[in-house]
């Protein structure tokens, strides 16, 4: 999935660089009901700042690893914390984490390049007009997928049966002290 979710990054910045040469100066960078255009900016602000939200996305779930060992351990997020970041587990942990992350951060840059599209499509019309219909389809299943996701992400975080008497003990123990 590691590979898909880099394609997709890469497929984004493209994207994103075509759309600098093919639309006018002035763009349509939000859209409201019935997806009339509401908000413009220039077409090379457009251009930076969506390729500052694919970098900064992309460096959060490709060096994940790294960021998370910057903060305190109560800081991480994730059920059964205890368990998975004591030393014995946190590499598999964080294996899991970053699997995940590949995932959901392939599926994201995809739901993003759907959107550029989107953008592109109504930027090229006149007036600019947002397809809805499209708009929403993707939100739903996008939707759909991250209820999956999340049920993957709890599942993949649950103490395995033969650890849980062990786990429960050694967090009594620490409570004790």
């Amino acid at each position: 999935m590691r590979s898909l979710f880099i394609w997709m990054f890469i497929a984004n910045i493209a994207l994103t660089f075509v759309s600098l040469f093919v639309l006018p100066e002035r763009v349509a960078i939000h859209f409201g009901p019935g997806g009339r255009a509401d908000n413009w900016a220039s077409n090379h602000f457009n251009a930076l700042l969506m390729t500052a939200v694919h970098v900064v996305m992309f460096c959060a779930i490709y060096f994940n690893r790294r960021l998370v060992l910057l903060f305190p351990r109560k800081m991480i997020n994730l059920p059964n914390r205890e368990y998975w970041l004591s030393p014995a587990n946190f590499d598999r942990a964080m294996g899991k984490m970053q699997d995940l992350l590949w995932n959901i951060g392939a599926v994201m840059f995809l739901l993003l390049f759907i959107l550029g599209l989107l953008s592109l499509k109504a930027n090229l019309s006149a007036p600019a007009r947002l397809d809805e219909a499209a708009l929403f389809t993707a939100l739903g299943l996008f939707t759909v997928y991250i209820i999956c996701w999340l049920v993957a992400y709890y599942r993949a975080f649950r103490i395995p049966a033969g650890q849980k008497a062990h786990a429960i003990q050694g967090s009594e123990k620490q409570k004790g002290r």
